[in-house]
């Protein structure tokens, strides 16, 4: 009898990591909830930057708002941005300036 490979359970390594990217991020400034959030808006950006629309935009400014209250400091605003522009191609600030 064959046995077809989709219902094999799959073998993975344990070397293999869940997030694709590591984030920008000071992780020893922020709660688990800031992190959280931040993220939520990095992945917004480039889900905008994919597919725009209306409905994301409106999101992302809203996103936009609690990431500037969290990092609440413009140095850490501009390393992010800049660290996260050289790994996606995507800067936060122009892409909000051109929103």
């Amino acid at each position: 009898m064959r046995k077809d490979s989709w219902c094999e359970p799959q073998k993975r390594s344990a070397s293999v990591s869940v997030i694709d990217m590591e984030y920008p991020i000071s992780y020893e400034h922020y709660d688990v909830d800031e992190i959280v959030e931040i993220i939520g808006f990095l992945n917004a950006l480039e889900t905008m930057r994919e597919t725009p629309n209306e409905t994301e935009k409106a999101e992302l400014i809203a996103k936009y708002r609690r990431y500037r209250d969290i990092v609440n400091n413009l140095s850490e605003e501009k390393r992010i941005d800049k660290a996260f522009e050289k790994q996606t191609g995507i800067s936060i600030y122009k892409t909000m300036k051109n929103l």
